[in-house]
């Protein structure tokens, strides 16, 4: 069956470091106990699992969500499930000076859903609970599907606080258009961000980015879920924290690369250009090509950092190495399409093949346009 597949594009870059020294404020506030920031996010088998995240104030003393497959969602009558991962939000001097609550980040996992099924939930810490909210998960039969694809959404909101830049709302428009899009065309799945969320992943910007995110949220408080990519503005211990992946990663490692089956015959996988692109990332990409990709009529791959960049250096180390390891297993394996940010502007290219125009070959797209102001190609 073919399945067809409508890809939304953007996406972004700069660079950021990591510290592990931890600020402390400069003084004490009495803080009053808040739940916000609802997300959820696919991995490897979405049919039957997904990450629940959100933000609270205080860390309470019990982290949890309630879900049904019914909308009337009653605390007492749902299932319960308790967070997997709970902590304090690091937070750096310039964080406490650009107002930023200090804050948790708590996940949750929830196991052995129905596919094609609508989960309703709440997230709560204590007893401060969320709004209802839901999403949908993936199927186990093939059928026509959308996503949609974007990175660097950077910048965004209204406040001059953004590592000095000029305030920008394009990151806001452009999650209420995702918005619209997913009330208008109930086959859009999921949303996979091609990394550069922030200019940094710090909390005086992640905060920000929570916030905008909000506005991809419906009407009818559906959620899309989140297929993470890390891109080279996450860097610091704030992406761990708060971009957790379960078993796929975890807060000592890179990681990041994984396959999201989205179909029974299609899936899409994730890799991580702020690591190796050798070694284990390399072993990893021949493996599942080689076991997988025969059984997909549709194999995508997405990732930050182009192979074909259209603004910047083509022979940039980074891009080169892109090409070097990653696009022979591209070509070898005959993948369906290759989703690409960093550059800051729109871009498809030609079919490439062996480094030449060739019907035969992959069309790269990009090049990161989720907000981030765009450069000419």
């Amino acid at each position: 069956m073919k399945i067809q597949t409508n890809l939304t594009l953007a996406f972004c870059c700069l660079l950021s470091f990591y510290t592990c020294k931890r600020e402390k404020p400069t003084q004490i506030v009495d803080t009053k106990l808040q739940v916000m920031h609802p997300r959820v996010t696919w991995t490897e088998k979405p049919s039957e699992h997904a990450i629940i995240s959100w933000t609270s104030t205080l860390l309470g003393e019990e982290n949890y969500v309630v879900y049904d497959t019914v909308s009337d969602l009653d605390n007492d009558s749902a299932l319960k499930f308790n967070s997997s991962k709970d902590g304090k939000i690091f937070m750096r001097k310039m964080d406490y000076a650009e107002g930023v609550p200090e804050a948790y980040y708590h996940h949750a996992e929830l196991n052995n859903l129905n596919p094609s099924t609508t989960y309703y939930f709440k997230y709560c810490t204590d007893n401060s609970c969320s709004d209802t909210y839901n999403f949908i998960t993936a199927p186990d039969k093939d059928q026509p599907y959308a996503f949609i694809s974007g990175g660097d959404s950077r910048l965004g909101g209204e406040k001059p606080r953004f590592a000095g830049r000029t305030p920008l709302v394009e990151r806001k428009k452009m999650n209420q258009m995702i918005a619209k899009m997913t009330e208008e065309d109930p086959s859009i799945m999921a949303f996979a961000h091609g990394g550069d969320y922030c200019t940094t992943a710090d909390w005086r910007h992640l905060y920000y980015w929570f916030e905008d995110h909000t506005l991809t949220i419906t009407k009818d408080n559906r959620i899309l879920p989140l297929i993470i990519t890390r891109g080279n503005h996450e860097h610091e211990i704030g992406f761990l924290e708060n971009f957790w992946l379960g078993e796929i990663t975890n807060e000592y490692s890179d990681g990041y690369f994984f396959m999201t089956q989205i179909t029974p015959s299609s899936a899409l996988i994730t890799l991580n250009t702020e690591t190796s692109m050798a070694g284990d990332q390399l072993e990893f990409l021949e493996e599942v090509l080689e076991a997988h990709r025969v059984k997909n009529n549709w194999m995508f791959v997405q990732y930050h950092k182009p192979a074909y960049p259209a603004v910047k250096d083509y022979d940039r180390e980074d891009f080169y190495h892109v090409r070097k390891y990653w696009v022979p297993l591209f070509e070898k394996y005959k993948i369906s399409l290759a989703l690409e940010s960093d550059g800051h502007s729109l871009k498809k290219t030609m079919p490439i093949l062996n480094g030449k125009i060739d019907p035969e070959g992959i069309i790269y797209i990009g090049e990161g346009g989720l907000g981030v102001p765009q450069r000419k190609p």
